[in-house]
């Protein structure tokens, strides 16, 4: 039998639509105080917001005869008519907020206007009035909440711990915060200030607030603007990622948000910038025209859906790309770095005692350690050779007859040079894996294997997209073994290496014999890479996928000079030549940089000149 649900029913199902945890209450309350145009908030919680929380904020205040209107479902002044939903310039608009936090929770409301001489005091529990009178109070509003869940104990029971509660509302007012410069927002956790925004409109001052310094100082400015699009806020260079998203914040025409568009947007702007599971610190504040993107979406406005996500994630791509391209975004020595590491020593224990070492911080900088103690990531794999048989196997003929069609794979160019490398001057090397160079004002470190790296990469990119076959014919034909699964399916990757230069033949017993190589490499380059490219064949990459090709090619481009390597002079040049000539000549194609700098300012303070 169909009935109708009692309202008490009703509205404890609706509420859970919107209100989930003590976290998703203060950002309905933090959203209502900043569209009444408060310059100051404080959120104060109790127990992660389980037993209590208030928000006051100094805005405009409700007037006293529609105080109780405001807690009745679908009561908003924010829009008037359906189209109003079009185009919405406030962070709320569904008039569900305090409807749903009534229906689960004991809540006060005292609020007062700028013109009225005395203030209202509403309170609501379960949905039902219980007193409506007047109060002496100041301007704006506070919302008291106590008891989440009182009357519903099956959600009550699936909140997490105390602290767990927290560390959501911490993250949520942060990012709310950051979004909200001009606002000061102040954080109470018990009698604690968690955190206390200055309100001054100043970006940076509020992320060193809640970050702290060290993330602050490792930030470019990030300023963008084409087709109606206005892009503000700082990125972290590429020598300071984190290993988690966790501080990517993104704000689009004042709304904190989640969106895989704008994540998609800084992987690509920092793709062969960071090694795979690192992240950078971004923070990002998009306005777009209001009627471009739908923020009607989702029960709790979390996301958005932008009119047009490729628009959206080009344009803020190469926002960000610019920035991190810049002779800034290399990675700098610092004199307090080195300080840090000189006194912050611990002495060495001895050999029989088992010392867990710790993890770096997400946020330390880039210093002489890091640089001189580069990580090397090279593989000898040793693929056993198959034997060659009396006779070529005639049931496979040679594919490599014509070039096949593959799709280009472009690289991203910066707007503008950022600095000139071939006005370095180079003064040597050291330990014979560093190139050491100089401009006016800077001292440069270059790692020539991430540079060789780098070239090496994109001449093979440059080959395969325009499929000239500058290949070199060898004396003597190498065969190599490969699994019987990469045999099977040469028909999808044969025509990747035919076009980066390469002439290889079906040879039997899983052996192709490979005649030619790109004219560029040598024996043991094209070899190498060889080796590689079929290990990575073997997971069934789809090779009609740019980036996943893309990928191949990076991770098999690690055949190049390894430091240690013993260059000359004219070797040296010739080096710095090639990198000066490549699209993004800052880091290798895996992520390292091959760039580390040093300020004349910070070579000075070292030697207290300054």
């Amino acid at each position: 039998m169909i009935k109708i649900l009692e309202k008490s029913v009703a509205d404890k199902i609706a509420a859970g639509e919107v209100i989930d945890r003590p976290v998703s209450i203060i950002k309905e309350l933090l959203e209502n105080s900043i569209d009444a145009a408060a310059t100051a908030i404080t959120v104060e919680i109790r127990n992660g917001g389980k037993s209590y929380i208030r928000v006051t904020d100094n805005g405009c205040g409700i007037p006293a005869d529609e105080a109780e209107l405001a807690f009745m479902r679908h009561a908003t002044s924010k829009i008037t008519s359906e189209r109003d939903l079009d185009a919405i310039r406030t962070l709320g608009f569904r008039g569900e907020a305090l409807a749903s936090i009534c229906a689960v929770a004991r809540v006060e409301l005292v609020t007062k206007t700028y013109d009225s001489k005395a203030g209202r005091k509403v309170v609501v529990e379960g949905s039902s009035t219980i007193e409506n009178t007047a109060v002496g109070c100041p301007e704006g509003t506070t919302v008291t909440v106590r008891d989440l869940f009182y009357n519903v104990p099956a959600r009550h029971k699936f909140l997490a711990s105390d602290s767990a509660e927290t560390r959501r509302i911490v993250d949520m007012v942060s990012r709310i915060a950051l979004s909200y410069g001009d606002v000061k927002i102040t954080l109470i956790n018990g009698s604690k200030v968690v955190f206390s925004t200055k309100g001054k409109g100043r970006i940076l001052d509020s992320i060193i607030s809640i970050y702290g310094s060290d993330t602050g100082r490792d930030l470019l400015p990030v300023e963008g603007s084409a087709g109606g699009f206005v892009l503000k806020g700082f990125v972290s260079s590429p020598a300071a990622s984190l290993a988690s998203r966790s501080r990517q914040v993104f704000c689009v025409n004042g709304r904190v948000i989640s969106s895989k568009v704008m994540e998609r947007a800084l992987d690509e702007a920092y793709r062969e910038k960071l090694f795979h599971g690192r992240f950078p610190a971004a923070f990002l504040f998009l306005a777009i025209p209001p009627e471009k993107l739908d923020v009607n979406i989702h029960p709790t406005k979390k996301e958005i859906r932008f009119d047009d996500s490729f628009e959206v994630e080009d344009f803020v791509k190469r926002s960000v790309r610019d920035v991190i391209t810049q002779k800034e975004a290399l990675p700098q020595i610092r004199s307090e770095d080195i300080r840090r590491k000189q006194y912050d020593t611990a002495p060495e224990k001895p050999p029989q005692v088992k010392e867990k070492i710790p993890f770096a911080s997400d946020s330390e900088q880039v210093d002489i350690k890091n640089i001189l103690t580069t990580l090397r990531r090279e593989r000898d794999t040793e693929t056993e050779i198959a034997p060659e048989p009396d006779e070529p196997e005639t049931d496979k003929s040679s594919t490599t007859d014509t070039v096949l069609p593959v799709m280009r794979i472009e690289l991203d160019r910066p707007s503008q040079n950022p600095f000139d490398i071939n006005g370095l001057k180079v003064i040597g090397t050291v330990f014979d894996t560093y190139i050491l160079a100089s401009d006016s004002d800077t001292f440069y470190l270059i790692d020539q294997h991430a540079a060789h790296e780098r070239i090496f990469f994109e001449k093979l990119l440059n080959q395969y997209n325009t499929g000239e076959k500058n290949s070199q014919q060898l004396l003597v034909p190498l065969n190599l073994g490969v699994p019987a699964d990469v045999t099977a399916t040469e028909d999808e990757w044969m025509g990747q290496l035919v076009n980066m230069g390469y002439y290889l033949e079906f040879f039997g017993n899983n052996t192709y014999r490979i005649r030619e190589i790109p004219a560029f490499m040598d024996m043991s380059e094209a070899e190498g890479f060889l080796r590689d490219f079929f290990t990575e064949a073997e997971g069934r990459p789809d090779f009609t996928d740019e980036r996943a090709v893309s990928r191949i090619i990076t991770r098999s481009c690690k055949s190049a000079v390894k430091g240690g390597d013993i260059l000359d002079r004219r070797e040296i040049d010739a080096l710095m030549k090639d990198l000066a000539a490549c699209i993004n000549p800052f880091s290798c194609p895996h992520g390292r940089p091959t760039f580390v700098r040093m300020t004349r300012y910070e070579i000075e303070k070292m030697f207290k000149r300054v």
